[in-house]
C-alpha cells in the first residue's frame, strides 16, 4: 500500500483504489477506482495544458528568520500534547516557531494540526507557548505559535522576543565567517 501526506491531505493507494482525505478530518474521503484515477489524470492534464505554467508556491510557509540552536544546552523545550508529557530537542527557533527533533523516545506521533501546550527554557528565563504542528518532516516537526501573528504582521511577545535575540546572539558568536 502506498500513502503519502500533502499537508492536510492524505493519498493512499492500494493497488485497486486511490482514496483521498483529510488528515484532520478522516471520515471526509473520496475513492476513485482504476477507471476513476485515469479520468482524474486526463483532468489534471487537461487543465495544466490550458494554464501557463505558474511558479508553484514553496511550501516552506515560514514567516520569519531561523536561529539555530548550536548548543543543545541553549534552549530547552517541553511539550504537553494528548495527556502526554516530555522534552523536545530543537534544532531552531524562529518569531513564529520552532523546530522539533524527531527521536525515537518520543511517546506518541504528532499529527498535523495537533495542539501542544510548549514550555521553553533559555538559561534563566522561561516562556510557555501554545503551539499548533504545522509541518511534519522525517527528522522532526515544525511548531506554530499563533500568539506571535496579529492577523498578517509577526508580533511576539516582548519576553518570547528577547529570547529569539538572546538566542540569535549566542548563535552568531559562534559564526567562524563573520570574523574579521
Amino acid at each position: 500500500m502506498a500513502k503519502i501526506t500533502l499537508r492536510d491531505i492524505q493519498l493512499t493507494y492500494d493497488g485497486e483504489t486511490l482514496t483521498i482525505c483529510s488528515v484532520n478530518h478522516p471520515l471526509k474521503s473520496v475513492s476513485l477506482d482504476a477507471n476513476a484515477v485515469g479520468e482524474l489524470i486526463d483532468f489534471v492534464q487537461s487543465v495544466s495544458k490550458r494554464r501557463p505554467a505558474r511558479p508553484l508556491i514553496d511550501d516552506n510557509r515560514r514567516e520569519s528568520f531561523r536561529v539555530p540552536i548550536v548548543d543543545a544546552g541553549d534552549l530547552r523545550c517541553r511539550l504537553t500534547v494528548r495527556g502526554h508529557t516530555y522534552q523536545g530537542q530543537p534544532s531552531n527557533i524562529s518569531m513564529t516557531g520552532v523546530y522539533i527533533q524527531r527521536r525515537l523516545s518520543d511517546p506518541i506521533e504528532l499529527r498535523i494540526g495537533d495542539e501542544i501546550d510548549l514550555q521553553m527554557t533559555s538559561r534563566d528565563q522561561q516562556i510557555d507557548m501554545d503551539a499548533i504542528v504545522r509541518r511534519l518532516g522525517i527528522n522532526g516537526y515544525g511548531l506554530f505559535f499563533p500568539r506571535t501573528m496579529k492577523g498578517d504582521t509577526i508580533a511576539p511577545p516582548s519576553e518570547f522576543r528577547r529570547m529569539v535575540m538572546e538566542l540569535q546572539r549566542r548563535w552568531m558568536a559562534t559564526r567562524s565567517d563573520l570574523a574579521h
